[in-house]
């Protein structure tokens, strides 16, 4: 029986796919069915700590009042003008404040006293004490605790309130706010 050319090379081409395709069923169910020998899997395990970080950053750090006279009060939210906190760190944040210099040059009216205030006007997260304390000298008025360090709630905006004492020298005036943050953890 003679067969010609075209009929070959269609009766090869189909040998060649029935082999590749033969093949390649073969090796997926001989692997599905775990059937070779020399083989061997197994699982681990990766663990980690990630240490917590307690940071945070002032912004808009300076709030100017402008020109004042004895016995007048004006707050930052009057002024428009605050200081924003960003908790840069990992983990939740309580976060006080304290003078470190002087608002006052008498010393009748520095820290503690009603002349110079600070209190949290908006956080994004943690519980925010939003009602103006005087602002001490030492140990600090808590402003915000438990503040997420998630980049979408980390923020924290402060007010301050001053009253110039009736008996205030006349000058520029310039007093310094540390503000704390430590781990609510």
């Amino acid at each position: 029986m003679k067969f010609s050319n075209n009929t070959l090379v269609v009766l090869l081409s189909l040998a060649i796919m029935v082999s590749v395709f033969g093949t390649w069923t073969s090796l997926s169910y001989i692997d599905s069915l775990d059937l070779l020998t020399g083989r061997a899997t197994d699982t681990g395990t990766t663990s980690l700590t990630v240490s917590g970080v307690t940071s945070c950053t002032a912004s808009d750090s300076t709030i100017a009042f402008g020109a004042m006279e004895r016995s007048t009060s004006n707050t930052s939210d009057d002024n428009a003008d605050t200081i924003t906190i960003e908790n840069d760190g990992n983990i939740q944040l309580n976060i006080t404040a304290y003078a470190t210099a002087e608002l006052w040059d008498d010393a009748t009216y520095q820290t503690t006293s009603d002349y110079w205030q600070i209190k949290c006007n908006n956080s994004l997260s943690g519980t925010c004490n939003a009602t103006y304390g005087n602002l001490p000298g030492a140990d600090g008025h808590l402003l915000v605790y438990t503040m997420d360090p998630d980049d979408a709630t980390d923020d924290l905006v402060i007010g301050v309130n001053v009253t110039v004492p009736a008996d205030e020298v006349s000058g520029a005036k310039s007093g310094t706010i540390t503000f704390n943050c430590v781990s609510a953890t």
